[in-house]
């Protein structure tokens, strides 16, 4: 009789096992706001059917090895970089921007992350995601005044949110240990002056309050913009000019003009041509997705400081990555189109 019993409860576990339940997780509680509402969720599973509506949360989610998790994605920024490459490929595209409501649905999702718009009333609002069994995460890098802590808090989220903490970890030590290892190559430097040029001819559209200021801060820079109370912002180029940068940043993605036209238009208006970024050709590129929190943002410290302060890495670390070489082909296309 014990003998039938112990098999009895080997066969139940070997069952059990062999279904799709969830791991066991502490609960992790997190808050989300959204127009200066806040609410609860609580985790108290790890999500297996997961979305993603941005470029740079879909990136976190590759870094922390959670393909498996997701039923889809959308709103891309940039394109994947390589080393996610294979996993992504098998990931269902829900749109290009933002799906439907049915859509969404329709991939039966237990988890939704995003921008902070992902959660607007027009979108997919938290009552939305209440009523249908959707467990939502507002990232931390969507709140003002955004920071890499930011970034880093939410890849320690979402490892606890997935049970990956130990992946987490190993991510943000590597980020803070390469971060720490640019502000010690430029600490003696003086800080240049920044502009970020996002989009827009009649008034450029700029980072003020969000991730790009405290990159660029890390990064041995001061960001011309950084004193407002949004993320992003529209300015004058009055402004821009009385600031008179002496490094500028173009932001390259899918839904922007293309960048070698913004670029165009920055070196041809006859009125910024006195602007020290301009009159140098100290104009570089980076993508909207590195500079919005993941991984790869501290990719794009490391090129900011290495555009910034080219003297302090003449060793030509190879941990750094090659703004430089996209300056390089801008100035060049711009020297043989003139």
């Amino acid at each position: 009789m014990k003998k039938r019993r112990l098999t009895a409860l080997a066969l139940t576990a070997a069952l059990i096992g062999s279904m799709n339940v969830s791991p066991v997780m502490a609960d992790v509680i997190i808050r989300n706001t959204i127009d200066g509402k806040t609410e609860e969720t609580t985790f108290t599973d790890v999500p297996q059917r997961a979305v993603s509506l941005s470029g740079f949360a879909t990136q976190m989610m590759m870094a922390l090895g959670l393909e498996d998790k997701m039923v889809g994605y959308g709103y891309m920024d940039n394109e994947i970089p390589d080393k996610y490459k294979d996993a992504f490929s098998k990931l269902t595209c829900l749109a290009d921007g933002n799906p439907s409501q049915e859509q969404l649905l329709a991939v039966e999702p237990d988890f939704l992350t995003g921008w902070a718009s992902t959660f607007s009333e027009k979108n997919f609002p938290l009552s939305f995601c209440d009523e249908n069994g959707i467990k939502a995460y507002v990232p931390q890098v969507e709140y003002a005044p955004a920071s890499m802590e930011s970034v880093y808090k939410d890849f320690e989220n979402l490892g606890s949110i997935f049970g990956v903490e130990d992946r987490a970890n190993e991510i943000v030590s590597d980020m803070k240990n390469r971060v720490q290892a640019v502000q010690d190559a430029v600490k003696n430097e003086d800080p240049v002056k920044v502009f970020i040029y996002d989009s827009g001819e009649d008034a450029p559209f700029t980072a003020s309050a969000g991730l790009p200021t405290d990159m660029i801060s890390l990064a041995g820079g001061k960001n011309v913009f950084a004193d407002t109370k949004s993320n992003w912002t529209s300015v004058d180029w009055e402004d821009v000019i009385n600031a008179n940068p002496d490094y500028i940043i173009v932001m390259d993605y899918i839904a922007s003009d293309p960048i070698q036209d913004k670029i165009n238009f920055l070196k041809s208006d006859d009125a910024l041509s006195n602007i020290t970024a301009i009159k140098n050709n100290n104009i570089s590129v980076i993508g909207l997705t590195d500079v919005t929190g993941c991984y790869e943002s501290v990719d794009a410290i490391e090129q900011m400081a290495k555009t910034f302060h080219p003297d302090c890495f003449a060793d030509g670390d190879s941990d750094a990555s090659s703004v430089a070489e996209n300056t390089e082909g801008i100035s060049a296309a711009e020297n043989s189109a003139e």
